[in-house]
């Protein structure tokens, strides 16, 4: 943990001399630029050597070394003892969630981190700025390690890079980012995308369309080379005009309304009147899909079948329509970026990308085509 390292770094310079006793010691100012740390690293750096009786804060003087001699066990030794140990802070960086996706990774990491270790939550909106401003703010409030949702796979914060750098403890969420020496926890998209897709093949449609927002992100591209490796592997055409990827109103920021992105389905299915059955990216387009098959007069799935990822529980509402959907273990997700974390506090070089297994769930959007 940074603030042990800084205790650990300054007992050692006292100890050796550098400073006798009546000097005053560096600002907290001035040892946070020296260590690249936060104020709050250091504060509890400096609370530990207080307890050891080697410094103490004098009014209008600043903190000077009392002692040569420590009065008290080294820090590090006393925390192998969970009773003396300060509760570990972890920040995490979300783009936005509901209860198709987002809600059950939180609880996930909840439930990982326990009574012991305190959680800050950033919620950036998809807003690039914000995501970045997200996690300096965190880091300067003396985060030991950061759970990242980040709102592009394209464009990673460069708050985030910069701690990539000095490995700081760092976990991106449900994203991949190619040629980055970082820590991953995802789902296997790839295989959930072939999954739906081989599933509407299954049931006899011969011509699927794949839906997906436009924001470019590794789970969603994932999701589509699923469907694209789907037709491969069962040697079927694949045309570039059975794929709408400019839905926006589902994509955090994005100044696009839910009734454009109707408008935009309703007049795809009307220029393809062979496709039967559609792999949605998400569930929220899903909803969409459906609305726009009911405008012209088709129904879900006696004449167009639905395949999405994500489905919320709704557990009370029986009456709910239910998607055949792709079911990613989010629970899961949030607790296996919590471990990644703490393993990373422990071995700072440790570097590791865990991928979950996803899960087709029936629903009653698909069924075979007509005829």
């Amino acid at each position: 943990m940074l603030y042990k390292q800084v205790y650990e770094a300054l007992r050692e310079s006292i100890l050796r001399g550098e400073y006798a006793v009546g000097d005053r010691m560096p600002s907290e100012a001035e040892l946070s630029s020296r260590f690249d740390v936060s104020p709050i690293t250091i504060k509890r750096a400096l609370d530990l050597l207080r307890t050891d009786g080697l410094i103490m804060r004098r009014p209008r003087i600043g903190t000077v070394v009392t002692s040569l001699t420590p009065t008290a066990p080294q820090a590090p030794a006393r925390a192998q003892n969970d009773a003396d140990r300060s509760p570990s802070l972890i920040g995490c960086v979300i783009t936005s969630f509901d209860d198709s996706f987002g809600n059950k990774v939180i609880e996930g990491i909840l439930a990982a981190t326990g009574a012991d270790t305190h959680v800050v939550f950033k919620r950036s909106g998809g807003d690039l700025a914000d995501e970045d401003a997200c996690i300096r703010a965190l880091v300067g409030a003396g985060v030991e390690g950061l759970i990242l949702l980040p709102s592009s796979s394209e464009y990673i914060p460069p708050a985030a890079l910069e701690l990539v750098a000095k490995k700081f403890p760092v976990v991106i969420l449900d994203r991949l980012f190619d040629g980055i020496p970082v820590s991953a926890v995802c789902s296997d998209n790839l295989a959930g995308g072939r999954a739906a897709t081989e599933h509407l093949l299954d049931l006899g449609h011969k011509t699927i369309g794949f839906v997906s927002s436009t924001s470019h992100v590794s789970s969603s591209d994932d999701r589509r080379n699923g469907y694209i490796h789907a037709h491969a592997s069962n040697h079927l055409p694949l045309e570039n005009s059975a794929e709408l990827r400019s839905i926006g109103s589902t994509v955090p920021g994005s100044a696009d309304t839910i009734e454009q992105d109707i408008a935009r389905l309703v007049a795809f299915i009307e220029e393809h009147p062979d496709i039967t059955g559609y792999v949605a990216a998400e569930y929220n387009i899903a909803l969409m899909l459906r609305e726009a098959c009911h405008r012209l007069g088709l129904e879900v799935p006696a004449d167009i079948s639905i395949v999405c990822f994500d489905h919320p529980d709704a557990t009370f509402d029986t009456r709910l329509f239910r998607y055949t959907h792709i079911r990613q273990q989010q629970r899961t997700l949030g607790e296996k970026a919590v471990e990644s974390v703490r393993r990373q506090i422990s071995a700072p070089s440790e570097i590791e990308k865990v991928v979950l297994p996803t899960e087709l769930i029936l629903g009653s959007s698909s069924a075979a085509p007509r005829g």
